[in-house]
């Protein structure tokens, strides 16, 4: 005779709790995914066009002639040109040759941080973007740049807590206003709801998929 079956009354709390890190993975990637653009297509207002444009077939690819220009607009110029093209390591060069030059802006700084932080240095990237926050404390994007950092990069989501609350109270009108809240509500979620190491949640997911698969006809 088979013993009955009896109720796992833990079984609706792991599913929820199942749902819950689901949910939360989808969540945060889409935030991630869409943090990380808005950083990428963030380029400061710093771009320098003292040149007319190159023809619009050639405009986009064509390297920028610089010959006119003086050795820090030139490297801002080329600078610019590199982090459209995601050639970081390039922009980097360029970036740090503008601010030795004399053109040393929250803006240019900023930038240069978003080109370390892309070639996976987030600890540099970090010290540009703190440096750019006491250049000039109303630099929107490298306040919410360092927020990513922290929550996307750097895994330290409890560093970003201050930065929000000092995003939402210096930028109320800010266009990213929704994604700095929609962040800050994750971390707290998170904390709240003290959730399984992640290295447990795959665990405990495989486990539950494991046993309904048992459980089938």
């Amino acid at each position: 005779m088979n013993a009955p079956i009896g109720n796992n009354k833990s079984e609706p709390s792991t599913r929820q709790s199942l749902w819950n890190y689901i949910l939360t993975a989808v969540v945060s990637a889409a935030v991630g995914a869409g943090t990380t653009w808005l950083i990428t297509s963030q380029r400061s207002k710093s771009e320098f066009h003292p040149l007319p444009l190159s023809p619009p077939a050639t405009a986009f690819n064509a390297t920028p002639d610089v010959s006119g220009l003086s050795a820090d607009d030139a490297a801002v110029v080329l600078g610019n040109f590199a982090y459209d093209h995601q050639r970081w390591s390039e922009a980097i060069r360029q970036y740090e040759q503008a601010i030795a030059s004399g053109i040393d802006t929250a803006d240019v700084r900023t930038d240069l941080g978003n080109a370390l932080r892309f070639s996976g240095q987030p600890d540099k990237a970090l010290e540009q973007y703190t440096i750019a926050q006491r250049m000039n404390p109303q630099h929107e994007n490298s306040l919410f740049n360092q927020i990513s950092l922290f929550t996307e990069i750097l895994h330290e989501p409890t560093r970003a807590i201050p930065l929000c609350q000092e995003f939402i109270r210096r930028f109320p009108t800010s266009d990213k206003l929704p994604v700095v809240q929609q962040q800050l509500a994750r971390i707290r979620n998170a904390g709240d709801s003290n959730p399984l190491p992640d290295t447990q949640n795959r665990a405990k997911l495989s486990e539950w998929l494991k046993e309904q698969q048992e459980r089938k006809p």
